[in-house]
């Protein structure tokens, strides 16, 4: 598809005065081309596909009407605008040639102006329309296919060709040398200009920072271009040969992180069509370069999620012969001092199993095969299980740990036991670990809704602990997130427990929050749904 600036007008008429008279109207601003009868005319269109095409009316052999029928008719030529040239003064021809695509109409004999502004009219609709086309195919491109060198480059070279200028540059920012790099480049082959791939050009702090102010405030166009003062500081471009140009910043997350450069021969003009194509065609870049951010950022998030799962696998193994071999050690005959270092030995495997089990768990929530079982348990026993889990290291701080079930929900239920006590387990032993010596646990479970097979069951756990700030409830349910430095190497932990519990109850058609202020406890309240 043919996306150059044609700026072209086939004139069809079998007077050559009037195509006389609309060269010199034309001329100066188009390539014209000229026809005196329909058949010479369709010859021309099909040979040079023209932007536009003057077609008089009334024609020996083939007329008017005719001629644009076969244009129509042709998928090369069907799209090109016809503006009727006619000394007729009838509505009904007028209507027939509407009737037939006719653009437009321009009456015998000719107003120097009112042809200009016609045809410059339609032309504007013809350059918006290729635009469209441009950039729908630019969007296209970048979205199925790989971000390659050619990739860029194609691109570069049909908005240089659309453009009908010298060269298109894309340079990436490094910031840690405070450079522009030269990525991909587009340069018209006649141009005697030599490659700026990998040229290195300093970057301007001031329209560095002058492009992120503008950002920031919601500047509808952002760009610099070579006659603005503060472009004036780019003078190192001008020693890889560009002097008249368009510079538009490309952002990644409200940063700017590469620049477009269009220039052209030093005399020309740039229109306001031109810069607001030139912002176009760097926001469509912009978006391109979140993306290929946000790719390397899964690609990342997978490695490690992969990582995380190898390590874990290899780490439970030797854990398994631990424990083992501890149970083994207990029951042999061995003093009563040596089990109990047995037994603190345990405890401490035991612990470091489930953290290894929590990895595992969100490297399967990355790869996506974290799922749910179903299958009947007996609701209050999983909770007395958690609840003696967590009683053994609350007696140890000398904490009260109480708990309330509501009657009114079933014994026996379906859904997952094991994640659902994990869950229970998991927020009990934060209760613990926070609260500190001879506080108190208080855990409750109600049924809040009954229908459709299905009950919502709401339980809260209620510590008399250090309690969280408003601001650190916002991180409470992050992946790895720890409230404060301090905290962990005093209480421990690896900061998944909660928002591994939060992605599980969420799959149980739950949800999970807390109410807390700081030195006042904690409560977290969260619920889930299950088959009745």
């Amino acid at each position: 598809m043919e996306f150059r600036k044609k700026n072209s007008v086939l004139i069809v008429d079998d007077e050559r005065v009037n195509i006389s008279s609309l060269k010199g109207i034309l001329s100066p601003e188009y390539t014209v081309y000229a026809s005196i009868n329909g058949k010479e005319a369709l010859d021309t269109a099909f040979k040079f596909t023209p932007d536009l095409v003057l077609l008089d009316v009334l024609m020996p052999d083939m007329d008017g009407y005719e001629v644009i029928a076969a244009l129509k008719e042709s998928e090369k030529t069907r799209d090109i605008p016809v503006i009727f040239i006619t000394g007729l003064d009838d509505t009904n021809a007028e209507m027939k040639g509407l009737a037939l695509g006719a653009a437009d109409y321009i009456s015998k004999p000719f107003h120097h102006g009112i042809v200009k502004l016609r045809v410059h009219h339609q032309m504007q609709l013809v350059q918006r329309q290729r635009q469209q086309m441009l950039v729908n195919l630019i969007a296209h491109n970048f979205l199925i296919n790989a971000y390659t060198d050619t990739l860029y480059a194609d691109t570069l070279r049909m908005v240089g060709e659309f453009m009908a200028i010298d060269a298109v540059l894309l340079y990436n920012i490094d910031k840690n040398k405070n450079v522009l790099v030269c990525k991909s480049e587009w340069i018209v082959p006649e141009l005697d200009m030599k490659s700026c791939i990998n040229e290195k050009i300093q970057l301007n702090d001031k329209i560095a920072s002058a492009a992120n102010n503008l950002l920031s405030e919601g500047e509808s166009k952002l760009y610099f271009q070579s006659a603005d003062h503060n472009a004036k500081n780019y003078s190192e471009l001008n020693k890889e040969g560009v002097e008249n140009y368009i510079a538009a910043p490309i952002f990644i997350k409200g940063k700017m992180s590469a620049i477009l450069v269009f220039s052209r021969k030093k005399d020309a003009q740039w229109s306001e069509n031109d810069i607001d194509f030139a912002i176009l065609v760097a926001s469509i870049f912009s978006s391109v370069y979140e993306r290929d951010a946000m790719q390397q950022e899964e690609y990342l998030s997978r490695a490690k999620s992969e990582f995380l799962s190898r390590v874990s696998h290899e780490m439970r193994t030797p854990m398994n012969a631990i424990i083992g071999m501890l149970q083994v050690i207990k029951v042999s005959g061995v003093p009563d001092n040596i089990k109990n270092h047995c037994n603190s030995m345990n405890e401490a495997a035991q612990s470091l199993m489930r953290y290894i089990d929590d990895v595992l768990d969100i490297s399967d929530l990355g790869y996506g095969t974290f799922k749910l079982s179903d299958a009947e348990f007996n609701f209050k026993t999983m909770v007395f299980d958690a609840l003696k889990n967590a009683d053994d290291k609350a007696s140890k701080k000398k904490q009260i740990l109480d708990c309330k079930v509501d009657s009114a929900i079933p014994e026996s239920l379906y859904g997952d036991e094991k994640r659902l006590k994990q869950v229970i387990t998991s927020i009990l032993a934060n209760a613990v670990k926070f609260t500190s010596e001879e506080g108190d646990i208080f855990f409750t479970a109600n049924k809040t809704n009954d229908e459709d097979g299905f009950i919502t069951i709401q339980m809260e756990v209620t510590d008399t602990g250090i309690g969280i700030s408003k601001e650190q409830q916002d991180k409470l349910f992050t992946m790895f997130e720890q409230l404060d430095g301090s905290l962990t190497r005093t209480h421990g932990g690896i900061g998944i427990g909660l928002a591994l519990s939060k992605r599980i109850l969420e799959m149980m058609g739950g949800t999970i929050w807390v109410e807390s202020e700081l030195g006042k406890g904690s409560k977290f309240i969260f619920t889930c749904k299950l088959k009745k």
